[in-house]
C-alpha cells in the first residue's frame, strides 16, 4: 500500500530515488480513493525496482505543500525524476503537439503511470 507521508519525507525520498511519483489527494475526493487501488496496485508491480517509489500527501493535511505545488484539483500526481519535476513529454495524437509535463491529473489508468516510468527512465 502506498504511504502516507508528510512533505519532509517527500523531500528526503526525492533524494534516494530517480523517478518519485506522489498522489497528492484528499479523504473526501471519490477520484482519489479510486485511483489508490491503481497506485497500489503499482507499487507492488515497481517493488523490486529502486528506480521508481510511490507516495501520498494529504492535501487537506498538508495545504502549503499543495499551495507551493500548485496543485490546482485533485487527484494530482507529481512526478519528480532525479530529484526535480520530471519533463515528461506527452503527443497529442489529434493535433500532434507536443507538451512537457511534471504531473499527471486526474483519476488515470495504470497505463499512463506505465508510459511514464517507461519515457522517464529510458
Amino acid at each position: 500500500m502506498v504511504r502516507d507521508v508528510s512533505p519532509d519525507d517527500v523531500e528526503l525520498a526525492k533524494k534516494k530515488t530517480r523517478l518519485l511519483f506522489v498522489d497528492c489527494w484528499a479523504e473526501w475526493c471519490g477520484p482519489c480513493k479510486a485511483l489508490g487501488p491503481i497506485l497500489d496496485e503499482l507499487e507492488i508491480k515497481y517493488k523490486d525496482n529502486e528506480d521508481v517509489q510511490f507516495l501520498k500527501v494529504n492535501t487537506d493535511k498538508y495545504r502549503e505543500y499543495a499551495i507551493m505545488n500548485e496543485i490546482r484539483g485533485i487527484p494530482c500526481v507529481l512526478m519528480f525524476f532525479d530529484g526535480k519535476p520530471a519533463r515528461l513529454e506527452i503527443k497529442n495524437p489529434s493535433t500532434g503537439q507536443v507538451t512537457v509535463h511534471d504531473r499527471l491529473i486526474g483519476l488515470r489508468p495504470a497505463e499512463h503511470f506505465e508510459l511514464a516510468i517507461s519515457a522517464l527512465l529510458n
